[in-house]
């Protein structure tokens, strides 16, 4: 990184009035920058006190103040670091990861981003960021009408069912289910009324729909157990999953769970949520994927089991601490920097090395 040492001196100034505004508190901790972050070091003895609120604080202030040069990278805990070689009052330092310039939003053609995923195996977000399944099984995207939401879910509707199995439950019958209708490889779960012939007779949304979801997905769990079988009784490898049997993924596309459940007893909405709770558990190794949108990520729609097992968390539209408490818990009031526009928020990948914690997301812009 180019003029690394006028960078730490900017970050030490920022730092000194917001966070460390004690004169002696300048000579108690020194930075280090790379291509990759910051490093924080305190020179012990200090007279401040190193905990999850310090850390907040320094992210907060930083967060602003680097970017567009620099894109701080929330991580989801505290970072510790440590120097094995170094004195013992300099051994230790707190870790924020950054990326150098911002992610930059994709704006192309379907053919072209699917190219990008048969380059890479990964399915395309940003220019720098994507979805590789099989190191971060499941996604969920979160946000309110008008957000983008159901365009990015549309996105990775048309790119799963190019590279896997797909079935589609949209209890809207809206943007999924017209799609899937053209798709004969597509298989789908849609209300009753979609035919014109049940309407107004309480064959919506509700208890027979809920019904036929989870006849279903017991159908997708029984698929599941059976790759799993397979893979015990045939491969000789301690660690692999369902891609050593030459078998595809296969996606549960899911759109506002909310309204699935919505009208239905209790007894049906356990069995859904049961259900759903094994798929996304015990599905990775088999190549069982769940992708859904909902407006919010409730405990009382999605067990919170579920939500913690998903790998790739979304939130699109205007990001707040109430807004994002149900999926993002661990960011409480800490603020984050939009990249603006439809379709932006912040993103989290767990499971893969290349993604440090919460950061800037602009979805895909397709052009026709």
């Amino acid at each position: 990184m180019n003029n690394e040492n006028q960078l730490i001196e900017y970050c030490k100034d920022v730092l000194h009035y917001a966070v460390f505004n004690k004169d002696e508190q300048s000579n108690e901790y020194d930075i280090e920058v790379s291509d990759h972050g910051l490093v924080l070091k305190p020179i012990f003895p200090i007279t401040y006190q190193i905990t999850e609120k310090l850390y907040n604080d320094i992210y907060e202030t930083l967060n602003l103040a680097l970017t567009p040069e620099l894109t701080l990278i929330r991580p989801l805990s505290m970072q510790i670091v440590t120097f094995d070689e170094a004195d013992r009052n300099v051994a230790r330092g707190i870790w924020f990861p950054w990326r150098v310039g911002k992610a930059k939003r994709l704006t192309m053609d379907f053919a072209t981003l699917y190219k990008r995923y048969e380059e890479s195996g990964r399915i395309p977000i940003m220019d720098i960021i994507d979805w590789d399944y099989r190191k971060s099984p499941h996604l969920i995207v979160t946000g309110v009408s008008g957000s983008g939401k159901s365009f990015f879910l549309s996105y990775l509707l048309k790119m799963c069912s190019r590279v896997g199995d797909v079935l589609v439950i949209d209890p809207k019958s809206s943007d999924l289910a017209r799609w899937a209708r053209h798709q004969p490889d597509v298989d789908t779960v849609l209300p009753a009324f979609v035919d014109g012939s049940k309407i107004g007779n309480q064959q919506g949304i509700g208890t027979s729909y809920l019904q036929a979801v989870n006849k279903r997905l017991k159908d997708v769990e029984i698929l599941m157990y059976r790759r799993q079988s397979l893979l015990y009784q045939k491969s000789e490898k301690v660690s692999t999953d369902y891609s050593e049997l030459g078998l595809k993924p296969y996606f549960i596309i899911a759109d506002e769970l909310a309204a699935l459940m919505t009208g239905a007893p209790k007894s049906l909405k356990d069995e859904f949520q049961s259900t759903l709770t094994r798929i996304v558990v015990l599905g990775r190794e088999s190549g069982v994927y769940l992708v859904m949108a909902m407006q919010s990520a409730r405990a009382e729609y999605i067990p919170t089991i579920v939500r913690d097992s998903i790998s790739v968390r979304l939130q699109l539209g205007r990001i707040n601490s109430e807004n994002t408490k149900f999926l993002f818990p661990e960011l409480k009031e800490m603020p984050m920097i939009p990249l603006g526009g439809k379709g932006t928020g912040i993103i989290s990948i767990a499971g893969d090395d290349r993604y440090a914690g919460i950061e800037p997301v602009a979805t895909p812009t397709i052009k026709e």
